[in-house]
């Protein structure tokens, strides 16, 4: 779908491929909407961008940024989640000095809607100032996921301390996993944005570039973050791992009265065997058989009844 927006007026209008042709180009932005290769390549002749540039890439996660005397081409993407299953869209952005393109995979509705009313209603917006809205309200709306990432890693912090598992490991080591491949995300990003604020191009504006400084300070605001997460999941693990050893040490005391207690009922239940074998009597005492079989039975299933209440009969 090919729609096209005038940047002065901010009207929007779907065209067709012959409506394209006839488009005069000038202070206006093409939007493509899941593109087809026809759409592709005739707003390629009619910018002049080469359609190998405009083109959505197959990763995902890729970010790039290609400057030309008379354009750039921003390969930036929309991380729509990072937690669950990751799900990150790419968006080519594509400016020169009359002409914005944007191409985009899967529609976008929320980040390109929020530009759209940033945009100015009185005067003529630049298509580098645009293609600033859009950098910006994608950076804006990591904040949003490090809002949920400071939700799982409070709850996987009382979950450590109340009742540690080896799933909670397993999800930590998962959770810091996915802030890896976020923090990946934001370091391309900001290099990107860095490189884009100190270009000499003249397709992009003073103003554009000034305020690329302000994308480009929460971007390193955002890693500051992300980083800080990963230490506290990384105190966590230390955390676990501590009440894991607390755990064997507490098993181990419990097993040393055990073996205590056995050895004294040993002790007890053998002395009268060795009494009789050192003075070399054949029969000692009149105690009936019958009691030192239920002794004995009893001082087996005392120690067997307590390692059960315990739970250490059954293996994880």
């Amino acid at each position: 779908m090919l729609l096209t927006v005038d940047l002065a007026d901010n009207s929007e209008r779907q065209i067709s491929l012959a409506e394209l042709k006839d488009l005069r180009v000038g202070k206006v932005w093409l939007e493509l909407k899941e593109p087809t290769a026809e759409e592709l390549l005739a707003v390629a002749e009619k910018s002049g961008i080469p359609a190998d540039l405009l083109e959505v890439p197959a990763v995902s996660n890729f970010i790039n940024l290609r400057i030309e005397p008379e354009y750039a081409v921003i390969n930036f993407v929309v991380v729509r989640e990072i937690l669950g299953e990751k799900k990150i869209d790419p968006l080519v952005v594509a400016f020169s000095k009359d002409l914005l393109v944007t191409v985009e995979r899967h529609v976008n509705e929320g980040i390109l809607g929020l530009v759209k009313a940033r945009m100015s209603k009185t005067k003529v917006d630049p298509p580098s100032l645009v293609a600033y809205y859009i950098v910006d309200e994608i950076v804006a709306a990591h904040f949003g996921h490090l809002e949920k990432i400071e939700e799982v890693t409070a709850d996987v912090e009382e979950h450590v301390l109340e009742r540690a598992d080896q799933a909670t490991l397993k999800g930590i080591f998962r959770l810091k996993s996915r802030l890896v491949s976020f923090n990946k995300v934001l370091w391309y990003e900001r290099g990107l944005v860095f490189n884009l604020k100190k270009c000499e191009a003249d397709c992009l504006s003073a103003k554009a570039r000034t305020l690329f400084d302000t994308t480009h300070e929460y971007l390193t605001r955002q890693i500051d973050i992300v980083e800080t997460y990963r230490e506290i999941l990384s105190d966590a693990i230390n955390a676990y791992l501590s009440t894991v050893s607390n755990r064997i040490n507490a098993s181990i005391r419990s097993l040393t009265l055990v073996m205590f207690y056995l050895t004294i009922v040993t002790t007890i239940t053998s002395f009268p065997n060795t009494v009789a074998t050192f003075f070399g009597i054949s029969q000692f005492g009149q105690t009936s058989a019958l009691i030192i079989f239920a002794v004995l039975m009893l001082s087996i299933a005392l120690p067997f009844v307590w390692l059960w209440r315990k739970r250490w009969l059954k293996l994880d």
